[in-house]
């Protein structure tokens, strides 16, 4: 008799747990199929792959003695932070940063004339950005240098 209440108990567990996964995974694939959607609308792979060009080409701009290499470092990107290898990655960040809802609403967005410009001028606009930094960087280069020098003598005097 108590070996039959005990079957029944770890069958009613089971049971509820295979539902409960179900669930959750059902939850997960919808969340994951509204990210692609999303994904789509930004043109998302169109905007890394021109972002890695614009970026490659800065690079190649500052120092012209790689631009021998471009195809290559183009080929490097592409095969391990192109958009094929991390569209799934990308997707779980955005999930866990927005709802499935503001998900949603995103997608609405990218849809509408702004959020098409939004999509395509991204590349433009991460790559200024990018340059920008650098620039910077590169101004205050000797400034850099004279702190790392400072922190360097007052840590080996100690």
């Amino acid at each position: 008799m108590k070996k039959s209440y005990i079957n029944k108990f770890v069958l009613s567990l089971t049971i509820a747990f295979i539902f409960c996964s179900i669930n959750i995974y059902a939850e997960d694939q919808a969340s994951i199929d509204a990210t692609y959607e999303l994904f789509e609308a930004m043109t998302l792979a169109t905007t890394f792959e021109q972002t890695t060009i614009k970026l490659v080409d800065m690079q190649i701009q500052q120092n012209p003695q790689i631009a021998p290499f471009r195809k290559v470092m183009l080929d490097f990107f592409s095969k391990y932070m192109g958009w094929g290898s991390l569209k799934h990655d990308m997707a779980k960040i955005y999930i866990s940063k927005f709802s499935i809802e503001e998900i949603i609403k995103l997608k609405e967005f990218y849809k509408t004339p702004l959020g098409k410009k939004t999509a395509r001028i991204l590349p433009e606009l991460t790559a200024a950005g990018g340059a920008l930094g650098q620039k910077r960087i590169q101004e205050n280069m000797g400034e850099l240098q004279k702190m790392i020098a400072a922190e360097a003598k007052r840590l080996q005097q100690k």
